[in-house]
């Protein structure tokens, strides 16, 4: 770690980043997922794979007349130039890191977790990064912990992201709904029971007492949890 001039959001957790990490620097870049490898070679061949796919799916559009052609104009952005050279200047100040970071992508968003706000503060000078985030994060309680006002329950479950079937559906919602005497739903896991959706998501949540709760939910569909953690009291 080195003195920064860089603020910090702290984040408050239950362990670093990644279990490893103190620091993040999270920014803009159109196609920075080109850097899951660190690699210019590799960058280069899947830019032009994706120009290759993007003049494809144009001309595919352009010989219809469909009234949504403005979607796939829109994803399908041009790639420009100095586009490609921004990537390889990122690429080529994470090459010459001696330290140690994880470098995170989805589609045009980054993160950068490491130890050393030396990094951080190099990549943040790079201009041509947008939406620039820089977060810290804190430790407020012990691994594997949520921590509360007032809990009410023992344990925290997570459930995982699951496409369920009509039916599926209908047989979990029903089981929540007989369990809500001794068992509390997350606010977003009650307003999907009401919806059309049928993908759960991994930040649906049920405060319970017993782990033998979890049997039973096994019982109506099989992993469905994600991880379970104990709550404790501020």
């Amino acid at each position: 770690m080195t003195n920064s001039n860089l603020k910090f959001k702290p984040i408050v957790k239950d362990r670093l980043f990644y279990d490893q990490y103190n620091y993040c620097i999270g920014f803009h870049l159109d196609e920075v997922s080109c850097l899951r490898e660190l690699n210019h070679q590799y960058i280069d061949v899947i830019i032009e794979r994706r120009r290759q796919w993007r003049e494809i799916s144009l001309q595919r559009w352009a010989s219809v007349n469909h009234s949504n052609k403005n979607i796939v104009t829109r994803r399908a952005k041009e790639i420009t130039d100095e586009n490609v050279a921004n990537l390889h200047a990122l690429t080529d100040v994470l090459l010459r890191s001696r330290v140690d970071f994880k470098l995170v992508t989805s589609v045009s968003s980054a993160w950068i977790y490491t130890n050393d706000t030396g990094l951080l503060e190099q990549v943040s000078k790079l201009d041509f990064l947008i939406c620039k985030t820089y977060t810290q994060a804190k430790i407020n309680r012990p691994k594997n912990t949520v921590r509360l006002k007032n809990p009410k329950h023992q344990y925290r479950s997570y459930l995982r992201s699951v496409k369920l079937t009509d039916e599926e559906k209908t047989q979990l919602c029903n089981f929540f709904k007989n369990q809500q005497s001794h068992a509390r739903m997350g606010p977003a896991l009650l307003a999907w029971m009401d919806e059309r959706w049928y993908r759960t998501q991994d930040y649906f949540f049920v405060d319970h007492d017993q782990e033998s709760w979890l049997v039973m939910l096994s019982l109506v569909k099989p992993g469905m949890i994600r991880k379970t953690v104990q709550l404790i009291a501020s």
